[in-house]
């Protein structure tokens, strides 16, 4: 753990990541709100998190629209991915952050998927003392996904990542 920018983590991820989204032609956006992001993490493990929420996005989006934003909600750090994608069913948004917690229609969007990503996500935010949660209207209606960290030197402490 070591303080890090958040605004330039987000924006390397999401810069490595677009090339990803033009090739299924989707449109792409990336809109990082002015202002420090300092917070203090695990650089490769917030960037995995991060990464991963990308990477779903565009997999469960077949066509449409990305947009990946970071913002400042008082003294925490607002990160999202929304996309107008194949959407949760409330079914599956209860398995969704859970070990093997793919949902029962995912391996046909994505044959990639594994259940493990949003399990992980959750293991790293949740060690960053953050929050992350999913929210879809249901079906073909697309879906946010949501990271909520703690901004300043003061957020997580030496915490091992692995505890």
């Amino acid at each position: 753990m070591k303080e890090l920018d958040l605004k330039a983590l987000v924006k390397r991820v999401a810069d490595k990541l677009a090339p990803k989204a033009a090739e299924k032609k989707l449109k792409y956006e990336v809109n990082l709100a002015n202002g420090d992001y300092m917070i203090t993490g695990d650089e490769t493990q917030l960037g995995e998190a991060i990464g991963n929420l990308i990477n779903n996005s565009i997999a469960y989006t077949p066509t449409g629209s990305i947009h990946v934003w970071l913002t400042k909600k008082g003294n925490k750090a607002l990160f999202a991915v929304q996309d107008t994608g194949v959407g949760i069913t409330e079914e599956d948004k209860a398995k969704l952050f859970k070990s093997g917690g793919r949902g029962k229609d995912s391996i046909k969007v994505n044959v990639d998927s594994t259940g493990y990503g949003l399990s992980f996500v959750k293991g790293v935010v949740e060690a960053h003392h953050g929050r992350v949660w999913a929210e879809s209207d249901g079906p073909g209606k697309g879906s946010a996904f949501y990271v909520e960290l703690l901004m300043g030197a003061g957020g997580v402490g030496c915490h091992n990542i692995l505890d």
